[in-house]
């Protein structure tokens, strides 16, 4: 009897030892899942004793070996905040609840005609596993939330003299802001933007089934009054852009209709001139600080593709001053001139005697047209257009006039030119000299014939 009893005793001892032994080396079974919905989480990244193991499978587990010592554990998934506890070793299951991130929601609210903010609306936004929370906007009409991230919530929106709306807010791992724009009565609002720019179009006209219902104020804002819950044939137009059509169903809880018109092309032509008003070919023309074309032998240049708007536009040739204008494209193939004046260079102009000596108020003359006279240096300085070639001429009393021509290049800013003029003939001098040449001959030519003496009378052979 003892005997069976020690063996009863040695067989359930055998019995514990093995039990234990293989619940010491049972693995651990990670099941990690979101704590909203109790979802299971795949591709999350399992860290074991600080070190990378492995992620999560499509079923969000994990199996960990068992090596006898307690696991620290870290789990980490995007849009979640990081878990991380120590397992004991002879625990082979657990259940891991990820928490969502915490992001900002932030609503605005707005009048649908006046696009003013709201203040002291009531907003109510719910979400999966009962969430939810209430706030009240603001002075500048917002309400702001600190909400679970990955998640879509619904909104619910009243305020005081304003019709209630619903809406909802899917926001991912990152903060949103949504806009709402709340009914004032039956007033309903038409927002018409340029499509480029964004900015507000005003003075477009709106037209509802073929029926003016207005033009769009400075905000590019219509506000009328209209019945919800119908099919509208929605026409815009305004100068200068292409027509806007569209049929919309406005439903009861639409607020405004906003609209993005785009500029039509115009075109334009530009057209340059020299200050003689003559075309000047090969002008480059800049429009918005880029080359844009250059202008033909009629001084013309075609811009087909340029909208309605405003335009800083500079013509550049070299040999004139660039020009510059803002010009305004509001018409179908407008025209727009420039004038280019000139560029002028600086001429110094030398006049001297065949000595080198600088003569003094010598009159200078360009192509016929005086331009001054000589300084005490015997220098005039004068402008002069670069590329033309001028016949420069300088006249003094006593001297021969003189002339050359001269040619001032683009880039010579210093450019000069020196006459050498010749003594002229003292015609008064030469005419006293002449008369006193010819009263000597008068004189001699007296003297021989009344001044001779008498003398005696000599019979000449043939007289006898």
């Amino acid at each position: 009897m003892k005997r069976s009893l020690s063996c009863l005793l040695l067989f359930l001892l055998c019995l514990f030892i093995i039990c234990c032994a293989a619940q010491a080396s049972a693995d651990l079974l990670i099941t990690v899942r979101d704590a909203v919905d109790n979802t299971t989480i795949p591709s999350a990244a399992v860290s074991v004793n600080g070190v990378q193991f492995a992620t999560t499978n499509n079923n969000g587990q994990v199996l960990i070996p068992n090596t006898g010592s307690d696991h620290r554990v870290r789990i980490s998934m995007n849009g979640y905040d990081d878990w991380e506890n120590i397992i004991a070793s002879n625990q082979s299951t657990a259940f891991i609840n990820m928490s969502r991130k915490k992001v900002a929601l932030k609503v605005s609210l707005y009048d649908s005609d006046t696009l003013a903010p709201i203040p002291g609306a009531l907003v109510n936004i719910s979400g999966m596993g009962g969430y939810a929370q209430s706030g009240q906007s603001d002075a500048s009409g917002v309400v702001a939330f600190t909400v679970n991230a990955t998640m879509v919530y619904s909104l619910d929106i009243s305020a005081p003299h304003y019709e209630s709306r619903s809406g909802t807010a899917d926001v991912a791992m990152e903060d949103k802001n949504v806009q709402f724009w709340l009914l004032s009565g039956n007033k309903f609002s038409f927002v018409v933007n340029d499509k480029d720019t964004k900015a507000p179009v005003k003075g477009a006209e709106v037209r509802l089934n073929d029926i003016s219902a207005g033009t769009t104020d400075e905000r590019g804002i219509l506000s009328i009054p209209l019945t919800r819950g119908k099919e509208y044939t929605i026409a815009i137009t305004r100068d200068g852009y292409e027509p806007f059509n569209e049929i919309k169903t406005i439903s009861e809880s639409d607020a405004l209709y906003k609209a993005e018109i785009s500029k039509a092309p115009l075109g334009a032509f530009v057209y340059v001139y020299d200050e003689n008003h003559g075309p000047v070919t090969g002008a480059e023309v800049y429009i918005n600080g880029s080359l844009s074309g250059t202008t033909d032998q009629f001084g013309r240049s075609t811009f087909p593709d340029l909208v309605f708007g405003a335009y800083p536009v500079e013509v550049r040739k070299i040999g004139f001053v660039s020009a510059s204008q803002t010009i305004v494209v509001s018409n179908k193939s407008g025209q727009y001139s420039f004038i280019l004046p000139f560029e002028n260079s600086a001429l110094t102009i030398s006049v001297q005697d065949k000595d080198a000596k600088s003569l003094s108020n010598a009159t200078v003359s360009l192509d016929g047209t005086s331009v001054g006279r000589t300084d005490d240096n015997g220098m005039l300085v004068t402008k002069v257009r670069f590329g033309q070639l001028y016949n420069i001429t300088a006249a003094r009393d006593g001297y021969l006039p003189a002339s050359i021509q001269k040619q001032v290049v683009e880039g010579n800013a210093t450019a000069s030119a020196t006459i050498t003029l010749d003594k002229s003939l003292d015609w008064g001098l030469i005419g006293s000299l002449v008369i006193i040449v010819i009263a000597i001959l008068v004189l001699f030519a007296a003297f021989r014939r009344f001044g001779r003496r008498p003398g005696h009378h000599v019979t000449r052979r043939n007289e006898i």
